[in-house]
């Protein structure tokens, strides 16, 4: 089947109603990101204007995990462009049906034909005249970048070609911005970020005189308002230590040892501004907070702890509490959860395995661990029923009911018998007498001070 024998499947309404992605796909794609993530933070959807037609954009360094996220925490579900090639996996081919997701064409691919390219700018310009949604990733590609890369100018032509050709529309660019805790951890977090949307009447009015000046106007405009909503940072180096820095500040000086993304999010984007501003006039004190932060990472790493460990203060009430309530997951869900991880162990490796080899870069791991997962998953529970069918068909059916089951008491138990050894060895590490332990505080100390040196230094300034 060709990428046109699917896209003709789902045919453009000619009565003035916007297809929409069927209900399905966005409820599908919202528990299958709640099941890889342990938490999805969302913030901004007041900014989300309602009645008239929108184009959401974001940006795109986590693969398909990025238009899933848009496609599931979006109050309107939008149709999502993406590279015709994804039409060639077979195991996404329902799904693009199901989202009603529009294909564009890239140059390199071979048998590019621009004409088709020209079919999908129509089909957009008639999802916003029916008042509908679009969804992109104008940056074009995933990336593993530290900062947004130049985006491409398609949203804008979209925009004010619709708008031209149909208008007055009034449609709206609503920016979202996506962060991760670790993009291709399994049970991290991720915070989808919302900014005000933008109003394209000013470069709407300039259109039609100066196509190309418009264009470029739109899509600075658009670039601007997806920084307000992501991290950028100079490098992957300074990342590391701006990240470790917030992080240190955020627990010793402002006292919070469990902020939600969100919040430490907010302050890394503010350190950030700051170290640009400093490392210029400021060169000696940025140094020696660079110096502290790496100095103190590296003892961090020779010892395989992390300073949430390091800074946990163990008190006995905290002790007492974390430890009956993994007794009681223990020894009340222990049972099914052994039996989860017995029959869900083999298809976990093969799907981090796959997702591993598959992947290729970093941006796309998290993508592929997601669909391997769906394959080996639903294979282990067709053939549990297939066995069970032995014994007649009750015992399929309840084969098939207790291997979901099974999987969510063993992930839960993974996870905290996970939790439980990081911490143990956190607390009898800290709480020893090795010499190095009075040192790696002296080491943390010595960065909490020059960091907040720093940061009182630009709260005097402003």
């Amino acid at each position: 089947m060709s990428i046109g024998d699917i896209t003709s499947e789902w045919p453009e309404a000619s009565s003035g109603e916007a297809i929409r992605p069927h209900p399905s796909i966005a409820r599908l794609a919202r528990w299958l990101l709640k099941l890889f993530f342990s938490r999805i933070e969302v913030q901004g959807l007041e900014h989300v204007p309602t009645g008239q037609p929108l184009v959401f954009v974001a940006n795109h360094v986590n693969s398909l995990v990025d238009g899933a996220l848009l496609l599931a925490f979006m109050p309107s579900p939008p149709r999502l462009l993406g590279t015709s090639e994804l039409w060639d996996m077979a195991i996404l081919k329902p799904f693009l049906r199901w989202a009603a997701a529009i294909p564009v064409y890239r140059r390199h691919v071979e048998g590019f034909d621009p004409g088709k390219n020209q079919d999908t700018f129509a089909r957009c310009y008639e999802v916003l005249a029916a008042g509908g949604c679009i969804g992109l990733l104008p940056e074009g590609t995933s990336h593993n970048e530290p900062a947004l890369v130049p985006i491409k100018t398609g949203v804008s032509r979209i925009v004010l070609g619709a708008e031209q050709k149909f208008g007055p529309l009034e449609t709206r660019i609503v920016p979202a911005g996506f962060t991760f805790e670790d993009r291709t951890a399994f049970r991290s977090a991720a915070l989808v970020q919302v900014g005000e949307a933008i109003d394209p009447a000013a470069e709407l009015a300039t259109y039609e005189a100066d196509s190309r000046a418009s264009v470029k106007a739109l899509t600075g405009r658009v670039a601007e308002a997806l920084k307000t909503v992501t991290l950028n940072f100079p490098s992957w180096e300074e990342a590391d230590v701006i990240e470790q820095a917030a992080d240190i500040y955020q627990r010793a000086v402002l006292d919070s040892r469990s902020a939600p993304l969100s919040e430490r999010v907010a302050l890394r984007r503010a350190f950030i501004e700051g170290y640009k501003s400093l490392k210029d006039e400021r060169p000696r004190e940025v140094e020696r907070v660079v110096e502290a932060v790496r100095l103190y990472a590296s003892e961090l790493r020779k010892h395989r702890l992390d300073d949430e460990l390091v800074a946990a203060r163990y008190t006995r009430a905290e002790i007492v509490r974390f430890t009956i309530r993994s007794l009681w997951l223990l020894l009340i869900r222990g049972p099914l959860g052994l039996i989860g991880i017995v029959m869900h162990w083999i298809p976990f490796q093969a799907a981090a395995l796959a997702a591993k080899r598959l992947a290729g870069t970093t941006d796309r791991i998290a993508t592929y661990k997601i669909l391997a997962s769906m394959v080996f998953y639903l294979l282990t529970w067709i053939s549990a029923a297939a066995v069970g069918a032995l014994w007649g068909l009750p015992t399929a059916l309840l084969a098939l009911f207790f291997g979901p089951l099974t999987g969510g008491f063993a992930l839960r138990l993974y996870l905290r018998s996970k939790l439980f050894r990081r911490r143990a060895r956190g607390y009898l590490l800290m709480r020893s007498r090795n010499p190095w332990v009075a040192e790696l505080r002296d080491h943390r100390q010595r960065a909490v001070t020059v960091i907040n040196g720093l940061v009182e230094l630009t709260s005097g300034r402003d």
